[in-house]
């Protein structure tokens, strides 16, 4: 019986820790569309933390986003919870390498948050802000219109880019997934 039980929490481990290992692949932006199911443009209304105890396990802080704005895969109006691990709950802190930085998800922020379903995380999440600091970015106003800031080679949106560049990118991205389907 201990040998079945500590097999499972090992197994468990692994599949959360297989989850952090993602968090670290290099993702352009055709990868990360490959991956994720929604990118919305909006402004961040809300941000909490939750804990979560697994039976048998540490706990786990996660962050929790709300994005009220547009679905740029389906041109949508969409608001959008989606969390990353890592974060402060009553006076508790957990932190993650992969985390965002604090001025990424600030409540107010303009953003683009790329998100997928996932499972595990606890009763009260079932989407991620995928690849965590890799799955979201600020935008800020220009002259010339809305500009997506870039973090650098192995991101999404790996340097600046307009919100016409990244809904051209998208396009090009979900057409070529489309196709892999068929």
């Amino acid at each position: 019986m201990k040998l079945a039980k500590g097999l499972a929490t090992v197994l468990a481990g692994s599949l959360l820790v297989g989850g952090a290992f993602a968090c670290i692949e290099a993702l352009d932006l055709a990868k990360m569309v490959d991956r994720t199911d929604t990118a919305v443009r909006g402004t961040i209304t809300d941000v909490r933390t939750v804990k979560y105890t697994p039976p048998g396990d540490d706990r786990l802080i996660y962050t929790i986003l709300t994005i009220e704005g547009e679905d740029l895969f389906t041109g949508k109006e969409r608001t959008l919870e989606a969390a990353f691990l890592g974060g402060t709950y009553e006076g508790d802190s957990m932190m993650v390498t992969s985390m965002p930085a604090a001025s990424d998800y600030r409540l107010g922020n303009k953003v683009v948050v790329f998100s997928a379903p996932v499972e595990g995380w606890g009763p009260e999440i079932d989407r991620c802000v995928y690849a965590a600091m890799g799955g979201i970015f600020k935008e800020v106003a220009t002259k010339k219109g809305p500009v997506f800031l870039g973090k650098g080679e192995g991101f999404a949106i790996d340097q600046n880019m307009s919100l016409s560049q990244l809904q051209a990118g998208i396009a090009k991205a979900l057409e070529a997934k489309q196709k892999e389907v068929k």
